[in-house]
């Protein structure tokens, strides 16, 4: 896996500097690189045979194999860049001796002249690295093709099914499968499967309905069969026919002996733990000649796609438990039929909490802490603080559970999933700012070569999420999520592996750095920012990684006073210090040539010589406070226009201004947070042609012309390639006599995203954005649009899934046919004074959350009515009563 990584990133860093408008490469430096490139991409194909491998084959020499290679791709990756950087650098300091020089050094770089290159001293090394690499893919191949079967100790096939259990949660779900079983005569379903992440309780599920009454007296025969990773068809077949008809020997074949005596007769197979689609390929095939009209086959799996037979199945996903029944299983663990003792109580909410719904978590806990046989309390608030090793230990154990979902993924999304867990606890992860991240490490590449490198990405934390089940996502828009985030025992495997393998490593403790693990790492990750003002540590980590880090992550609790970053990284590619708070920019980051992310928290302006970092791809910048003199406007320096590779400006609380000339950034797909008046809006526009994601500041004074807005509108509206719009009214006055008519508000036909706050359009200005036809996403905030009612248009919002309305005066809102026919989620909060929605169907299916809302509206939403087959989350929060109350209910297919 981390091979992989390498060779993309290295192939990525290798064609950009052939290709860069800002080197000039002196001969033969192209040759020398063309001839490394040429190697990647053959050694890349090499390591992506591992992916046609069967989960039955032991992958420990090829795994340690991978740590080689990954070692001399990063040994000619340190190389490359040690000599890109003192070259560039050793310009740069040549020229400040003289002013003049240091003038004109500056307009070298700013006005895109190119820094001269020479890569002939590298040319020996590059021969050597060729060499060696060759030498590697034929090990690496003769590994692959003679991988052993895994030896490693597993639960082999079970033909007996054990004691009856009791299923503690997810007693929904259970009911919801039962019923399904017991229609399936009449719905025709022949295939059902639960899938989840390992540990979250398929297995005990399965078993419960297995073991359950109604269901045992429907079917005549049942079997339940353990597959598991390394297990052959024959074994399964062996399987069946011993527990259906007691055949523990011979050689008969499962399809004619079922034939033979399953005649009228109803049959239920459980398969669980598949891993591979050949077991149930193989089923179906030796059962073509019966009657599947008898025969009801139930599967779990980790991963959806080891289960997807060429016709239809029913799917359902095993969520994680609430905190009550966590909780419920936590201490039927530990104390069996007593209840907790009321001093410990407290404590085992606190621990059941922390283990996130995961029964494999809560029970390999509970294991501990029962064999501890300590009822002290001061023991259990500290297993509750994780203040001692239980969790640790737990994690350590649940492993290696976990570790084989993570080995046998496709190579393509070993980095992506891995370097999720960079990421604090309890922090849902930005798909936007993971993405920017990850794209700026260069490692990752496009799969579908139609996909821009962010499609491609998001495609692949889809895949993670809804068919391997290792990601948890949140707000769900067709195929994208907004955030996600990894359990806290997936995080603990990631880290471990990141660890090892020099990845990144996440500290929050000074003895961290002080020991061997930190040295050559990568990535550091803090979680305590205070770390870098200890001079015991600043010293570790310029000896151990200062000169092989390439990205350093202040990723602890915000901080409000400054702290010095340095500039010993030098070949640091990426700096994210939005929680450390400085005064200042710090002008020693200048010297980070490389540097392609870089993200700080800072008041103060940026200095001009920001261009020097002529390689950033993504600039962050967040004050510390919003105050500001009145009267003195904060600019974005104009030699910004001159960095070339920029692709995510994001800096809140400044102007951008225009240069006079006819400069513009190209690559330029994303711009957040800065302040434009309605006349620089204007002016920017048609110097980002490839916007995709565009945030604006609106300021308006009450003596400005609303009537405006319209001009600025039809400004944006010529940006084409644009997906995304926020714009808002920093300062917003009501108005209700806008005199321009609607048809002058013009949002870009390929809009998928709009969020508008402040505006204070009548409603009937709406009808405009109900026409867009590729609107998937809407957000209303801050009286977005004014007026006591709101009459949709038959046929408006075709494609709208996601709706928020929130501040609002809103008293009336009519819904009419066809309007909003595959909305998912509607969300209204702060809405006190809407008493009617009028609709003309009672059907709905999705989520409705409803926040500070009329107890009217909560009445409607109970009342609604759910479509055939699927459900109706509400969850109401109201402040209307002297406490705070939040309803929660769901209404289900299978409910009567």
């Amino acid at each position: 896996m981390t091979a992989y990584g390498a060779v993309i990133s290295l192939g990525n860093k290798i064609d950009y500097i052939l290709h860069s408008s800002h080197f000039s490469l002196i001969e033969p430096s192209p040759h020398i690189l063309q001839l490394a490139y040429e190697e990647l991409n053959p050694l890349q194909e090499i390591l992506e045979r591992l992916d046609k491998t069967r989960t039955s084959k032991s992958r420990k020499k090829v795994n340690a194999l991978d740590g080689i290679i990954k070692d001399l791709i990063r040994e000619f990756e340190d190389l490359l860049e040690s000599l890109l950087y003192q070259q560039i650098h050793s310009r740069i300091r040549a020229d400040q001796v003289y002013e003049e020089m240091k003038k004109r050094v500056l307009h070298n770089i700013n006005g895109g002249e190119r820094f001269s290159i020479d890569l002939h001293c590298l040319e020996d090394d590059a021969r050597s690295f060729i060499e060696r690499v060759k030498n590697m893919e034929k090990e690496y191949i003769y590994e692959v093709d003679n991988m052993p079967e895994d030896d490693d100790e597993e639960e082999s096939i079970s033909s007996t099914i054990g004691t009856k259990s009791k299923l503690i949660g997810l007693s929904d779900q259970f009911q919801q499968l039962k019923g399904r079983l017991i229609k399936s005569f009449i719905m025709r379903d022949y295939l059902f499967i639960l899938v989840g992440t390992a540990g979250v309780g398929k297995t005990a599920l399965a078993k419960a309905v297995f073991e359950d009454h109604d269901i045992s007296r429907l079917f005549e025969h049942r079997a339940w069969v353990r597959v598991g990773r390394k297990s052959q068809f024959d074994d399964v077949s062996r399987g069946i026919l011993a527990q259906m008809f007691g055949i523990t020997q011979g050689d008969r074949e499962l399809g004619a002996y079922m034939k033979e005596r399953l005649v009228r007769k109803k049959c239920l197979i459980v398969l669980d733990d598949v891993w591979e689609t050949q077991i149930l390929d193989s089923l179906f095939i030796s059962l073509l000649d019966i009657d599947y009209e008898n025969i009801y086959i139930l599967v779990t799996t980790r991963d959806i796609n080891s289960a997807s037979p060429s016709f239809p199945i029913i799917c359902m996903l095993v969520r994680f438990l609430n905190e009550e029944e966590s909780k419920e299983l936590l201490c039927e663990k530990v104390f069996g039929e007593k209840d907790c003792p009321f001093p410990l109580d407290k404590a085992a909410t606190k621990i059941a909490k922390n283990c996130e719904g995961l029964p494999l978590t809560i029970v390999t806990v509970a294991d501990i802490i029962s064999k501890a046989q300590n009822t002290d309390p001061k023991y259990w608030d500290d297993v509750a603080e994780m203040r001692n090793s239980v969790f640790t230990d737990a994690y350590n154990q649940i492993t290696k559970v976990l570790f084989p979902s993570y080995d046998y993924l496709p190579q393509y999304f070993k980095v992506l999933f891995l370097y999720m867990g960079v990421f604090p606890p309890d922090y849902d992860i930005p798909i936007s700012k993971f993405m920017n991240m990850l794209a700026t490490e260069g490692w990752y590449h496009n799969i579908n070569k139609e996909d821009s490198l962010k499609d491609s990405v998001q495609r692949c934390l889809n895949q993670l999420c809804t068919r391997k089940n290792l990601v948890l996502c949140n707000e769900r828009i067709s195929f994208l999520y907004k955030t996600c985030r990894l359990h806290s025992s997936w995080r603990h495997v990631c880290r471990g592996e990141a660890r090892k393998n020099k990845f990144y490593h996440v500290i929050k403790k000074l003895v961290e750095v002080l020991e061997d693990g930190v040295k050559g790492q990568r990535c550091l990750c803090l979680e305590n920012n205070l770390l870098f003002s200890i001079k015991e540590f600043c010293n570790s980590v310029r000896l151990n990684c200062a000169s092989s880090a390439r990205s350093l992550l202040f990723f602890g609790p915000y901080h409000q006073y400054p702290i010095p970053i340095g500039d010993d990284f030098k070949l640091l590619g990426k700096l994210d210090a939005l929680n450390l708070r400085l005064y200042t920019f710090p002008t020693e980051i200048l010297t980070l040539v490389l540097l392609k992310y870089l993200a700080l928290t800072c008041n103060g302006e940026l200095p001009t010589t920001i261009s020097k970092l002529f390689n950033l791809r993504v600039l962050i910048i967040h004050p510390h406070n919003n105050i500001r003199i009145c009267g003195a406007p904060s600019y974005v320096p104009i030699e910004i226009w001159e960095m070339q590779e920029l692709e995510h400006i994001e800096i809140l609380g400044k102007s951008l201004v225009a240069p006079c000339r006819s400069d513009s950034l190209e690559k330029l797909s994303t711009l957040l947070g800065v302040n434009a008046s309605i006349c620089t809006t204007l002016e920017h526009s048609w110097k980002f042609p490839c916007i995709r994601k565009l945030g604006v500041l609106i300021e308006l004074t009450p003596y400005d012309d609303h009537n405006d807005l319209s001009s600025c509108f039809g400004c944006i509206s010529t940006l084409e390639s644009l997906e995304t719009l926020k714009c808002s009214i920093t300062n917003p006055v009501a108005k209700y006599d806008y005199v321009f008519p609607s048809s002058l508000i013009i949002f870009p036909p390929g809009l998928k995203k709009l969020h508008l706050s402040g505006m204070c359009f009548p409603w009937e200005y709406m009808d405009v954005i109900g026409s867009l036809p590729c609107l998937e996403v809407l957000k209303l905030r801050a009286y977005a649009f004014r007026g006591s009612k709101w009459e949709v248009q038959e046929g408006c919002f075709l494609r709208l899934e996601f709706l928020l309305i929130e501040d609002s005066d809103l008293v009336q809102w009519k819904l009419r046919d066809g309007s909003f026919p595959v909305l998912e989620y509607l969300s209204l909060k702060h809405c006190y004074k809407l008493k009617e929605i009028h609709s003309p169907s009672k059907v709905w299916s999705g989520v409705i959350e409803l926040e500070c809302c009329n107890p009217v509206v909560v009445t409607w939403a109970k009342q609604l009515r759910r479509n055939a087959e699927t459900f109706i989350d509400v969850t109401a929060s109201s402040s209307f009563d002297e406490k705070p109350i939040t309803i929660k209910f769901r209404r289900n297919w299978y409910d009567s």
